[in-house]
């Protein structure tokens, strides 16, 4: 696990650990899956992307301007796939790591979340 893992039990409206948000199958290989936890006044939003047999999860906030990364459901990033991309201001991010390569927040990451997979499922940590 990375050194900037969120774990959620630390933030209002987030799953708990051991929460399973879906099957691996699920996920089509190269697209996202979106989750919405909490409620109207503390909603928590993530994502997780699959590549391969690997999944990378954070939570849906550019860290420039805290908006959603994607506007199309399922879909975050650019052509390549190599990049998450903040659709309103064109940030980049690594999809391994969630840190951003070009764009108005350079340098900084997404908050990635703790996850892992278990019997072919997608689990909170």
């Amino acid at each position: 696990m990375a050194e900037f893992d969120i774990y959620l039990k630390e933030i209002a409206g987030a799953p708990p650990k051991g929460t399973v948000l879906c099957r691996l199958r699920d996920i089509e290989d190269g697209r996202a899956r979106e989750f919405t936890f909490g409620d109207a006044k503390a909603p928590f939003y993530m994502f997780v992307q699959r590549r391969g047999a690997q999944v990378f999860a954070y939570e849906n906030a550019c860290p420039h301007m805290y908006a959603p990364l994607n506007l199309k459901e399922g879909v975050f990033t650019e052509k390549s796939g190599r990049y998450f991309l903040c659709n309103f201001h064109g940030a980049l991010f690594e999809v391994e790591t969630g840190k951003c390569v070009a764009g108005p927040c350079a340098g900084r990451s997404l908050r990635s979340v703790a996850v892992t997979l278990e019997g072919g499922n997608v689990v909170v940590l």
